[in-house]
């Protein structure tokens, strides 16, 4: 190799995905395996940021529980294609992992808040927002509220509460607000403040209707949207591994035996409908279907008691959207795939990967599956529009022979918005719903301001974290997020000298402010390491 690098020339050249036609099933294989990392990630994501804050850094603990996550995504357990034995284990070190990190992020926000009759909300994203939930019952003084029971028996409180990026805001305990219901029922037809819905008997959709817009949502002639569609999974070689095509094109069939169906929360911020499935031979499904006032959003809350065995199950969203095209998440960008089947390497694509989101758009309207805790899809132009299949959950026996049974617990979201895929349209829901806002008791004990700005809205802020080396300082992480060459200038509030160095933090540059910030120019998909010391 090393002498046809140096003596060839003219040699061709292949730009794009190298796309592996084996393994797909491990993209959901082991349901907790997948949440448990997905969780893992987003609970140390937070933890290194109160850490920053607080200040209260213990590097030693934060390194233990990386090294817990990152043994954790080794080659077989994160694919879920280890034994029986391994499996457990994982699941007890992600337990431990999330639960440690989660104790000493409320630590590090406690100690940034006093004991007064207050609440304080910590936003830790890049993102401006207003969707706080908060665990218990809870009424906070002139502020619109909504108190449930999700479908995990937990409950909870919604609250809008606006909080600018990276923001922090304090608010007092006392009567809430009570504003109107803008959510109107008859019988079968919901009218929300974004959307016309009718649902079937089977509680799918069969009609969103973007009032705003002025276009139905789901593709003429396609299934409902919510679809659960299951079926025989026997791959012909390596059974947790393999997902095959036969799977999907000749025994994935459209299931939806409805047991029951009750709407449980009806209020000023959202209507939740919770409905009961029955699906396969023994398995149980609940779905809180979740309609909001200020959010475009429609959330899936689901529950699947699983007990079936070489079976496969996924939901499915038939949009109506004309897309060649799925652009798909992956890490710090995404990866843009075919929806058509031209080709023979088109249509191995059958099943591919994403991470939080995958989107189809047109060039002024589009549609994103949001997800918490997934990562295998099937995206599939269909006579007018796209069809989106999330794979949920599956039952290989080998090497692990439960079949992945029990109760698995997730989030995924339909996503409709206006214009084609941005940041702003896209990707910042898909981060709202993977990193909800933490809650601290008590108000502030001083006036809080971001540590820091951008100006580009796809420059996209992704960690904030200590310093390595024992070094007095902290770490941003950022980088472009929409294949955009951008410009974008970086404010720093407070702190000493700023410098770009490489992903291992060794110092590339020191940076000059210009009337007071500084000037970042991002290649597309480009990451960025900026180091501000303390």
């Amino acid at each position: 190799m090393k002498y046809i690098e140096e003596h060839s020339c003219n040699l061709p050249l292949y730009d794009g995905e190298l796309y592996l036609e084996l393994h797909r099933g491990t993209l959901t294989q082991m349901h907790d395996i997948k949440r448990g990392n997905r969780k893992a990630e987003f609970a140390l994501r937070d933890l290194e940021y109160m850490s920053v804050l607080s200040g209260n850094v213990d590097k030693d603990k934060i390194d233990t529980l990386y090294k817990s996550l990152l043994l954790n995504q080794f080659h077989d357990i994160l694919p879920g294609t280890s034994l029986t034995c391994v499996n457990d284990t994982a699941r007890e070190e992600f337990d431990e992992l999330i639960s440690t990190a989660k104790a000493d992020t409320a630590a590090a926000a406690e100690s940034l808040t006093d004991g007064a009759d207050s609440v304080t909300f910590f936003n830790t994203t890049g993102f401006n927002r207003s969707d706080a939930v908060i665990d218990g019952k809870i009424s906070l003084e002139g502020i619109d509220t909504q108190t449930y029971t999700d479908i995990c028996g937990r409950v909870k409180t919604s609250a809008y509460v606006e909080v600018p990026a990276f923001g922090a805001v304090s608010l007092k305990t006392g009567a809430s607000k009570h504003d109107n219901i803008p959510f109107s029922v008859d019988e079968n037809r919901l009218e929300t403040p974004y959307y016309s819905v009718i649902f079937d008997i089977d509680g799918a959709i069969a009609s969103l209707f973007d009032k705003k817009a002025g276009r139905e949502i789901r593709a003429e002639g396609g299934a409902p949207l919510g679809t659960f569609y299951f079926g025989e999974d026997v791959p012909g070689y390596w059974d947790n591994w393999n997902i095959d095509i036969d799977t999907l094109k000749f025994k994935m069939k459209p299931q939806m035996r409805l047991v029951s169906r009750e709407t449980v929360s009806a209020g000023s911020l959202e209507y939740r409908i919770r409905s009961a499935y029955e699906i396969g031979q023994n398995t149980k499904i609940t779905v809180d279907t979740v309609f909001y006032a200020r959010s475009r959003r429609i959330d899936f809350h689901t529950l699947i008691d699983w007990k079936e065995k070489h079976c496969l199950l996924k939901v499915g969203f038939d949009v109506n959207v004309m897309s060649h095209t799925a652009k798909n998440e992956i890490q710090f960008g995404y990866s843009e795939r075919p929806t058509t089947r031209n080709n023979s390497l088109e249509a191995a694509k059958f099943e591919v990967v994403n991470h939080k989101y995958t989107d189809v758009s047109e060039s002024r309207y589009g549609v994103a599956i949001l997800n918490d805790c997934k990562y295998g899809i099937s995206e599939e132009a269909i006579d007018n529009g796209v069809s989106l299949q999330l794979t949920l959950h599956r039952g290989g026996t080998r090497p692990d022979v439960t079949g992945d049974a029990g109760v698995a617990e997730m989030v995924y979201s339909l996503y409709p918005h206006e214009g084609p895929f941005s940041v702003p349209t896209v990707l910042r829901e898909a981060y709202l719903l993977n990193a909800p806002m933490l809650t601290a008791k008590g108000g502030l004990k001083s006036e809080f301001t971001p540590l820091f700005t951008l100006d580009a809205d796809n420059i996209v802020a992704e960690t904030v974290k200590p310093a390595e080396y024992g070094k007095k300082a902290y770490v941003i992480r950022l980088y472009e997020a929409e294949r955009n060459r951008t410009v974008c200038r970086l404010k720093i509030n407070g702190g000493g000298a700023v410098y770009e160095t490489n992903m291992l933090e060794e110092v590339k540059t020191k940076l000059t402010a210009d009337d007071g910030a500084y000037t970042l120019e991002f290649k597309p998909f480009e990451i960025k390491t900026i180091l501000v010391e303390i």
